[in-house]
């Protein structure tokens, strides 16, 4: 089972299901990872998603609690955001989640597309988000990964 699956699971919210729970793992590692270090940068992303247990123990820590609260509330889950931007958060997960754990050019179009925002917003900010282009540059989403 995923632990961003469990994550959901625990807090009540439904998942999306048309995305393979590896691939949407991996996602939100590195969106977690980018949320923590605040920095683009320092996004481990390894095969055979080599953290589960690391980041099981890493995730009782309060910091990367709050981080995973954020990562899903970016994704679209746990907070209510203006409908362009679900709409945007939309495409953004249907172009990235699908093939993302084993794509190195997803991994680095992720990198390039966050945008400073990104490691500074809060949940109450996402309530008022009305564009992903906030956080995320959507002109990334645009260029062939590579």
């Amino acid at each position: 089972m995923s632990f961003f699956r469990n994550y959901l699971r625990e807090n009540k919210v439904l998942h999306d299901p048309r995305f393979d729970e590896i691939d949407e793992d991996f996602l939100v590692q590195a969106l977690l990872q980018a949320r923590m270090n605040r920095s683009k940068t320092n996004i481990v992303i390894k095969t055979g998603f080599f953290g589960k247990r690391d980041l099981e123990r890493e995730l009782k820590t309060q910091k990367a609690k709050d981080a995973l609260h954020f990562v899903s509330a970016f994704l679209g889950y746990l907070v209510a955001t203006p409908i362009s931007y679900q709409k945007e958060i939309e495409r953004f997960k249907a172009y990235f989640t699908p093939g993302f754990a084993n794509d190195p050019s997803k991994h680095e179009q992720l990198r390039r597309g966050l945008r400073e925002s990104f490691f500074e917003a809060n949940l109450e900010s996402l309530e008022a988000t009305e564009t992903l282009d906030a956080l995320f540059d959507i002109a990334e989403l645009k260029k062939a990964p590579g």
